[in-house]
């Protein structure tokens, strides 16, 4: 019953998510660039730019979710230049690409963009499988400033609990049926449906749902902590459809087959990196994000006490995630 009453307060809640996008400096098919020195409190519109991918299976916006809780404006409060890659929801041009597509017509021309913006080669930063694009670009480009991952999984097979469980299924199951119903369901849909991803992120935590409602119908229903929270559940709620192959290439290529392990950098072309890796995350848990670190040489390693979404928006993340990102990405201008 508390949970379902929690479930009740948070769909009844006044809160609507009203914080003003900046101007986007540019922009192809569903992507666009947001630059977020131009924001109120951006304390340097010129400064160092740190272009920001995000995961393409949700919105981009809980990298600013709210006024008071906003990654972005943070960088852009301590002097840096973000430029948010915004992927959008994939329409007809990006219907039929695979992460690579994404990477090669989306990721590189934004990038070329920042460094246009930026008059100079900009800082890379990607949070969730968004960090593992960021990667797999710096092991290619030797002209990054610099690399931040935040979450970022890498090496699949070091999952363990849920997510070791959901992955052994899925083996036994049988990569080449998976990849059939993934394309049978971009068939049927045009897309992959967000309810498919929701429905794994909630097999890696099966009781999570119960645990957060239950804590929230015993809040307070009008403080900051309730707003935060019901932030939070309608970002959850407003997922993102991906294209077939895209979500072929992250559930069976990456996920199941591990095919990013054998990724390496060269020396001369890894720029200086900072991996943070959340030591309560369950989405790119420890050693799977970790494994980041041995792939990028010399690449540094922050281990806040935080999990996957708590590292952006929760209540420590500005001490624990955002000031030494800050001073990471500072040092490297």
């Amino acid at each position: 019953m508390l949970m379902l009453r929690g479930i009740e307060r948070w769909q009844r809640h006044p809160y609507r998510r009203a914080v003003a996008e900046p101007p986007a400096v540019w922009a192809d098919g569903s992507s666009r660039l947001l630059d977020y020195g131009a924001t109120p409190g951006a304390t340097a519109p010129t400064g160092p730019v740190v272009l920001v991918v995000p995961s393409l299976i949700n919105r981009a916006y809980v990298l600013d979710l709210t006024p008071r809780t906003s990654f972005l404006r943070a960088l852009a409060a301590a002097g840096l230049r973000p430029l948010l890659l915004d992927w959008g929801v994939p329409g007809r041009a990006e219907a039929r690409f695979d992460l690579e597509d994404y990477a090669a017509r989306r990721l590189r021309p934004a990038l070329a963009a920042a460094a246009r913006a930026g008059g100079g080669p900009p800082a890379l930063l990607g949070y969730c499988m968004g960090g593992t694009l960021a990667a797999l670009q710096a092991m290619r480009d030797p002209h990054l400033r610099a690399l931040v991952t935040i979450g970022a999984p890498w090496d699949f097979d070091a999952a363990r609990g849920a997510p070791f469980a959901v992955r052994a299924a899925a083996r036994q199951y049988g990569a080449a049926r998976l990849r059939l119903q993934i394309r049978a369901l971009a068939d049927a849909f045009g897309l992959v449906p967000v309810t498919v991803f929701q429905h794994l992120f909630a097999m890696v935590d099966p009781i999570m749902a119960a645990r957060k409602f239950r804590r929230f119908a015993a809040l307070p229903e009008g403080g900051a902590r309730a707003e935060l929270f019901v932030a939070l559940e309608d970002w959850l709620a407003d997922g993102v459809p991906m294209a077939g192959p895209a979500a072929e290439t992250l559930l069976v290529d990456w996920h199941l087959e591990n095919s990013l392990r054998g990724a390496r950098g060269r020396p001369s072309a890894v720029p200086p990196a900072l991996i943070v890796t959340g030591t309560g995350d369950s989405i790119a848990q420890l050693p799977a994000a970790g494994a980041l670190v041995r792939a990028l040489p010399g690449a540094r390693q922050l281990r806040p006490t935080l999990g996957h979404v708590g590292m952006i928006t929760g209540a420590h993340a500005p001490r624990e995630v955002w000031q030494p990102v800050v001073e990471f990405l500072k040092g490297t201008a």
